[in-house]
C-alpha cells in the first residue's frame, strides 16, 4: 500500500477560470479605464484609443501609450493573471491593484488580447485567445514575432464579443460618447492642463482629446468651496473637500445640465473619492447621509493614497470602495455641517441686510403636526387690502387654500423646471415694485427693513435688483 502524498496538485482548468474571470463586473468604460490606470503607471505622456476593423472586417480597439515599455521578462510576467503582490508598496503614479487588470478588464470585452511592447529599442509581443485556451487547457501564451515597433506598449483587443462596437451605428457612437464621458470624468485630473497638479497627460479617442470633466464646477464663483483639511489615518493622510454647486438661477441653462450629469443633481451629490488623483466612486454618501433634494448641491472631494487599499476596500475594477470605521465617523460630523450648508443653497435663502418675518407677505402655520402657508394679514399691504373690502379677505382665503402644494413640489424635484416670479416685463414689474415700496412707506415702514423685504420678495426672480437699484426707488 503506497504513503498517501502530503499535497494533491489542484491546478483550476485555464479554460474554466480565464472563461470565469470575464464575469468580475466590468463595463466597457470600465475596463477602458483599467487599461489608462497601466499606460499612468508607466509614465505615459501621451494616450490613444482607437476603434477600428481589422483585417476580417471586424471591430478592433487598442490602447497605445509611449511610457517605458517591457521587456521580454516583463511582459510575461504581465500576462500572467497575478502579475503583483497586492501588498507590496507601490511608487505614487502607479494606479494598478492587483495586477489582473489588463487580463480581466480586457477579457471581460474579448476574447484575443494582444500586447505589443518595445523597450530599449527591443520589441516583443504576446496574445491570449481563449477560443486557444479552450482547446488546449493550458497556460501557455502565444509568443508573437513582431517587427521593432515604437517605445512604449499597444494593448489590442479583437473578438469583441462583450460590447456591440460595429463601426459607424447609432448604439456604437452612443457607447464611444459614454466612454469619453466616462474618462474625462475618471481622470480629469491627470488631462485638465489648466489645473494645478499639471499632470498633463494627452488623452485621445480616434485620434479626438477627450475633455475633462470637473465634477466640482470650481470656475463658477457661485460655486461654494469649502477650506480642505487632512485627517491622519494611520500613516497616511486623506485629504478632503467639499463644495456647493451653483443653484440653477445662478447658471445658465447649458452650464446647469452639464455640471447634473446623468441622473441629475440628487443623484450625483455625494462623496467623490480620488487615489492618487484618479476617481474610483462617485455619487454616494456610503450610507451615511440620504439623498434628498436638500442636499443635491452638496459633493465632497476625498484623495486618498494607494497605501491603504485594503482598509478602503478598494475592488478590482477600482469602480467601488468603502471608509474604514475610523474615516466614517470623522465623515459623518463633516456630514452634520455640510448639510446645513446645503440646504441655504437649495432653498435659496437670501441674505437680506435685515430680517423682518412679521412683514413678509406669506407665513409658514402649523397646526396638528401639519404644516401649511397662509396670507400674513398683518402686512401693511395686506391689511390695507382687507380694509377696503370683504370680499378681499374672501378672496385671500381662497388663494391660501387653493395653493398647488403637491404640484410645485413634483416640478422642484424633478430639477427640470425652476419656479420664477415677477414673470411680468421688466417695465411692469417695476413699477409694481415702486408701488409696492410706496405703500410701506406710508406704513412708517424703516428703509433698511424695506431693503430687506424687497430683496426676499425677488428670490427666484427673472428681475435683478441691486441693493443700490432698490435704494434709488426709495
Amino acid at each position: 500500500m503506497g504513503v498517501e502524498p502530503e499535497y494533491i496538485d489542484a491546478s483550476p482548468s485555464a479554460a474554466y477560470l480565464m472563461e470565469s474571470i470575464r464575469d468580475f463586473g466590468y463595463t466597457i468604460e470600465t475596463a477602458i479605464a483599467d487599461l489608462v490606470d497601466n499606460s499612468i503607471s508607466a509614465e505615459a505622456s501621451n494616450i490613444e484609443i482607437n476603434l477600428d476593423n481589422d483585417e476580417n472586417q471586424n471591430p478592433m480597439l487598442s490602447i497605445e501609450d509611449d511610457g517605458i515599455g517591457m521587456n521580454k521578462v516583463e511582459l510575461l510576467q504581465a500576462m500572467k493573471l497575478c502579475s503583483k503582490d497586492r501588498h507590496q508598496a507601490r511608487s505614487k503614479n502607479d494606479l494598478g491593484r492587483f495586477g489582473m487588470g489588463l487580463k480581466t478588464a480586457s477579457l471581460s470585452q474579448c476574447r484575443q488580447l494582444t500586447v505589443e511592447t518595445n523597450m530599449d529599442n527591443k520589441s516583443t509581443s504576446m496574445t491570449w485567445d481563449l477560443d486557444d485556451v479552450l482547446k488546449r487547457d493550458d497556460w501557455k501564451v502565444k509568443n508573437n514575432i513582431i517587427e521593432t515597433r515604437k517605445p512604449g506598449t499597444k494593448v489590442i483587443w479583437k473578438k469583441i464579443d462583450r460590447a456591440n462596437l460595429e463601426i459607424d451605428t447609432p448604439s456604437t457612437n452612443a457607447t464611444i460618447k459614454n466612454i469619453r464621458d466616462h474618462l474625462g470624468l475618471v481622470f480629469h485630473r491627470y488631462i485638465d492642463t489648466k489645473n494645478d497638479e499639471k499632470k498633463n497627460i494627452k488623452l485621445k479617442f480616434n485620434g479626438i482629446d477627450i475633455d475633462p470633466f470637473n465634477p466640482f464646477n470650481e470656475k463658477n464663483f457661485a460655486t461654494i468651496k469649502h477650506e480642505p483639511f487632512e485627517h491622519q489615518y494611520q500613516d497616511s493622510t486623506i485629504r478632503i473637500q467639499s463644495y456647493i454647486l451653483p443653484h440653477k438661477t445662478k447658471v445658465n441653462l447649458e452650464e446647469w445640465e452639464k455640471y447634473e450629469g446623468k441622473g441629475g443633481y440628487t443623484k450625483n451629490q455625494g462623496f467623490y473619492v480620488y487615489r492618487e488623483g484618479r476617481l474610483i466612486i462617485n455619487g454616494t454618501w456610503f450610507g451615511l447621509l440620504k439623498k434628498t433634494e436638500y442636499t443635491k448641491f452638496c459633493r465632497v472631494k476625498i484623495d486618498i493614497t494607494n497605501e491603504k487599499d485594503t482598509d478602503w476596500k478598494i475592488d478590482i475594477k477600482k469602480s467601488n470602495a468603502s471608509p474604514p470605521k475610523e474615516i466614517r465617523e470623522m465623515l459623518d460630523n463633516y456630514l452634520s455641517k455640510l448639510e446645513k450648508a446645503g440646504v441655504k443653497v437649495y432653498t435659496r435663502k437670501p441674505v437680506s441686510i435685515y430680517e423682518n418675518n412679521h412683514l413678509d407677505l406669506w407665513k409658514k402655520m402649523s397646526k396638528d403636526s401639519q404644516s401649511y402657508y397662509a396670507i400674513n394679514k398683518n402686512n401693511p399691504i395686506i391689511k390695507k387690502f382687507i380694509n377696503n373690502s370683504k370680499d378681499n379677505l374672501d378672496l385671500l382665503k381662497l388663494i391660501e387654500n387653493t395653493l398647488p402644494y403637491q404640484e410645485i413640489f413634483r416640478l422642484m424635484s424633478d430639477g427640470k423646471e425652476m419656479m420664477i416670479t415677477w414673470e411680468d416685463n421688466e417695465d411692469e414689474s417695476i413699477k409694481l415694485i415702486k408701488k409696492y415700496i410706496l405703500d410701506l412707506k406710508e406704513s412708517n415702514i424703516e428703509k433698511l427693513i424695506i431693503v430687506g423685504l424687497v430683496q426676499k420678495f425677488l428670490q427666484n426672480s427673472v428681475l435683478s435688483l441691486t441693493t443700490e437699484q432698490i435704494i434709488e426707488m426709495l
